[in-house]
Parts: structure tokens; sequence; C-alpha cells
């Protein structure tokens, strides 16, 4: 059905038990809908499950000049979009300064949330960063990685986009002839980090993951400048990736996990020639650094878990272990490889993390063992 009127986007979620409905039959949703052409809402937010309730309403909204689409779900059947609803230019997201400080790893940043503004003035927020923009690089993000099963095989990751940072030497600090070019110049000709400009090596590191959003409108909305860093392909395919589909798989439907990824230090790499250790920037005057550590804080259902990967693919890295870590056994269903070029990886103790990190990290209560939800978010 049409809905032409969309003045209060508070009333998008018509949920409505009928009685002549049968309860419990849900429409599970599958890829075939997820045209990114729209944003998809549900019970007034973005949609967070993969499912829409028997007699609610999944809205396809465009942009203020358009009307939204509500489709009804009825005994397990989800009304079709028409054929003639189209979306030629879907609302943009916008990056909102919240004009708070933030800082970590001794450095200080600005809050930034990546929203949905719409005419009304509701406005829905998908993650935060803390961005420092004198060293050019993200400290920390905050998102919400909720519990669903939706299959992606045929999401086509977008371009990266400058929204929210306008500094085109970072976003060019990131192509493969100028890593290529700062390698050389940084650990002389025979490095062997980056083998030409052709060799992806260095990849942009998502911080808030693209995997923990449900549909393609918020997938696409992580491929910003601002939401990554440098990072070694092997960290980002392997030990990484298998820390980032842990949690993507922790929670249940009807939940969500609360994630803080951040960066510690600055990566060490070791001259050719002279053989001394030389911080990585990827820009002049020590900005854009390569992370020496990148790290993830969890919190669901009053558990927090800690991740920590280093960013290293050396047979011999600079450093192995650190301060911010206390080892500790990794939770059910998680194995990580100790190959050096998958990235050492680490299971930390929560209480001696955060309190090594910052303030910003702390979402549980350290005074049982079995961490206490603390107001968060």
């Amino acid at each position: 059905m049409k809905n032409g009127i969309f003045s209060k986007l508070c009333y998008l979620y018509t949920f409505s038990a009928l009685s002549n409905v049968v309860l419990g039959q849900n429409c599970q949703l599958t890829d075939s809908i997820m045209n990114r052409n729209w944003i998809f809402l549900s019970n007034n937010d973005l949609l967070r499950t993969d499912y829409i309730a028997d007699g609610g309403t999944l809205t396809l909204y465009c942009n203020e000049h358009s009307a939204a689409w509500d489709l009804k779900c009825t005994k397990g059947t989800l009304e079709q979009l028409p054929y003639d609803a189209v979306c030629s230019e879907r609302l943009s997201l916008s990056v909102v300064p919240q004009y708070k400080a933030c800082s970590a790893d001794g450095a200080n940043g600005q809050l930034y949330d990546m929203v949905y503004s719409f005419a009304t003035g509701f406005t829905v927020t998908l993650y935060t960063i803390c961005y420092c923009t004198s060293r050019e690089t993200v400290l920390y993000s905050i998102h919400k990685a909720y519990g669903f099963n939706l299959p992606t095989g045929n999401y086509q990751r977008p371009q990266f986009k400058l929204l929210g940072n306008p500094n085109r030497a970072r976003a060019d600090s990131f192509g493969s002839d100028e890593i290529y070019k700062t390698f050389q110049t940084l650990l002389g000709d025979g490095q062997t980090y980056v083998k030409s400009n052709r060799d992806y090596a260095v990849q942009r590191g998502h911080m808030a993951n693209s995997q923990d959003f449900l549909t393609y409108d918020q997938m696409d909305a992580t491929f910003l400048y601002m939401n990554v860093v440098p990072m070694f392909r092997g960290c980002n395919l392997r030990n990484w990736k298998r820390i980032e589909n842990w949690i993507h798989r922790l929670p249940d439907k009807h939940t969500y996990a609360t994630v803080v990824t951040g960066t510690h230090d600055v990566l060490y790499l070791q001259h050719s020639q002279t053989h001394r250790f030389v911080p990585m920037y990827l820009m002049p005057d020590e900005k854009n650094p390569m992370p020496m550590w990148m790290y993830k804080v969890v919190r669901y259902q009053g558990e927090c878990y800690v991740f920590a990967t280093l960013n290293d693919v050396s047979s011999l890295p600079a450093i192995q272990y650190s301060n911010i870590c206390r080892i500790t056994s990794c939770p059910a269903g998680l194995t990580l490889d100790e190959e050096p070029g998958s990235c050492v990886s680490y299971c930390c103790g929560y209480r001696h993390f955060v309190q090594q990190v910052g303030d910003f990290a702390k979402m549980c209560s350290v005074s049982s063992r079995s961490s206490t939800f603390i107001a968060f978010l």
C-alpha cells in the first residue's frame, strides 16, 4: 500500500493485531527484497530483524519528495512491492557532529553520528565514530550488532565515500600506488610487505563492521573513509574476520550486542637496510597511522568480551604482547590462527583492558565474575 502522507515518521510502523489474523506466521525476508535503492523501516526504527511479524508492516522509504510504500505481513505472506514503485535517489546518510570531545590512545577527537535525518526532524543513528583530525584517524567506533540471519550473496560493495571527512589526501593515501610508494620510502627498496603498486597488501579495514547491519542501505553506510583504518590484508581476511564473524553470530533474534571497535598505538616495521623499526604513517606529519593493535569490546546480555589483533604480518614483529591485553581463554566457537600471516590475535581480560584503553570501552561491571550491565548508549 502506498503511503502518501508520511508526515510523522514515528507512526510509520502499523503493528495491528487484527482479529482475523493468526499470529505466529511471520514473514521471513530474503535478500531478493533487499534493493539498495530503498531504506527499510519497521517499528519506528531501521529494520533490525530478518522477518516481519504477522500483522506487522515493512515500510520502504525513498526520500522526502516521494511516497513511502507499506508492505503488510499476513499469515506468513508479505505484500509485493508494485512494479511501478521506484526510488531513483535514496535519502542520503548524514554525518552529524555531537560537538562532544572524545579521546583514546593519547589523542583527542570528536564524536560523529552516522544518521538518517528525515524531513520531520526524526533521526535514526546507525553508528558513532570518534575521529581525530589532527592524526587523520579513527580512534574508535560504537555500533549495535543485531541478531539476524539474512544472506547477502547478492550484495555488491559500493565505492568508499568521503562523507564527513573532507580531507581528500587521506582517501588518496589508501590507494595502491600511494601505499607502495609510502612503504618504499619508509622501509627502503628492499621491503617485501607491499611488492608492487598492484599488491593490495594493505586494505581499508572497517571499524563498524558492515555485516552487522541488516539491509543493503545500512551496509552501504559503513563504506566511509571515516570508518576505516589501514590494515594488512592477512589480518582483515583471517583472524580479524574470524572475530567479526563470531560477534556477528553472537546475538539471538530480538537481541543485540553493543560493539566498541578501536585502535591502539602505531605499527612499527623493520627497515629493509638499516633494520631499525620505523613507525608507519600513510601521510606526512604523522597522519593516518597504521594501528599496531585493533580491538573489539563486546557487551551481550550482561557479559563483556575483549579481542585484540596485532596488525602485523611479520614473522618477527616489533612486539607480540601488549600491556593492554592480559590473555585469557577465548569463548566457545572462536578459534584463532597463530600463523603470523593471519595476524596474531588474543582474547583479553576485560577489567585490565578497559583500565588501559579508557572509559569509553567500559560497558560491564567488574565487581563480579559474571559481568553486569552498566548504562551505556
